[in-house]
């Protein structure tokens, strides 16, 4: 009889630790999910012979903004102050051949003008930057 009472207890534990750990889990599972959802998906601006598309784009700081060469002949993103004259603070230039992408994340919200510096009077775009959601 003893025995008999103390498996019911030992499964009664047994089963109370599971209860516990499944609640954990979900709580994890549940919590990596809003994490996950949190950060918004990469924006994209093409870029090709002689043209940025979109023109203008937005994201938030933290976002990454993908820029991939559409063209058949390379390009570069560089970014500018107002006049257009490069300054490579935020969008370090580096060749991009057809195909090629670029990966930038912006840390602070606010205009971003960038052009190509091959072709700086005809390819230009601007990134609007707003601070992170939520």
């Amino acid at each position: 009889m003893a025995s008999r009472s103390l498996r019911s207890a030992s499964t009664a534990l047994t089963l109370a630790a599971i209860g516990a750990a499944s609640m954990f889990v979900a709580g994890a599972a549940g919590g990596a999910t809003s994490r996950q959802t949190a950060v918004a998906p990469p924006v994209t601006v093409k870029m090709g012979e002689y043209f940025y598309r979109p023109g203008r784009q937005t994201a938030r700081v933290g976002q990454r903004v993908r820029f991939v060469n559409v063209g058949r002949i390379a390009h570069t993103v560089a970014d500018t102050d107002a006049k257009g004259n490069i300054r490579s603070r935020d969008i370090k230039p580096r060749e991009l051949v057809k195909g090629a992408v670029q990966v930038v994340v912006f840390k602070r919200p606010g205009t971003v003008r960038y052009v190509c510096t091959f072709h700086p009077s005809t390819m230009r775009g601007v990134i609007t930057v707003l601070p992170r959601s939520g």
